[in-house]
């Protein structure tokens, strides 16, 4: 399975200082099974070529504790009336500049609308983001 055309667009580019960005809630399990979410920002997430595959850079070591663990995690991106619920599998790692950077598999993707206008979780985007 690719990465649906509407979650690369919105994953697409690269974020400007001073102007409002989504983040994008990232979201593992922990050793005991509870959910783990961590925000990641357009300069964090990109899709191979083809939309091929995910690909992210964790800075989080809960969050890369447990892809090590468990290989798996799901990205919520928010667009207009619908939210986009991607389940991820890891499929290749490395250590680079102290980021675990990862490409994962799409194992589903499943939008969700009831009709009304979403607001998804924004900021600011910093010069150390950008």
């Amino acid at each position: 399975m690719t990465v649906a055309p509407a979650v690369a667009a919105l994953l697409a580019g690269t974020p400007e200082i001073g102007t409002q960005e989504q983040a994008f809630p990232f979201v593992t399990v922990d050793p005991e099974g509870f959910p783990h979410a961590a925000l990641l920002s357009r300069m964090e997430v990109e899709v191979g070529a083809g939309n091929a595959d995910l690909r992210a850079a964790v800075r989080s070591t809960r969050t890369r504790a447990n892809l090590d663990r468990d290989g798996r995690a799901a990205l919520i991106a928010v667009e207009g009336r619908t939210a986009h619920y991607v389940k991820l599998r890891l499929v290749r790692s490395r250590v680079v500049h102290n980021l675990l950077a990862c490409a994962f598999e799409v194992v589903e993707h499943k939008p969700d609308s009831m009709g009304i206008a979403l607001t998804p979780i924004m900021y600011e985007v910093s010069a150390e983001i950008a």
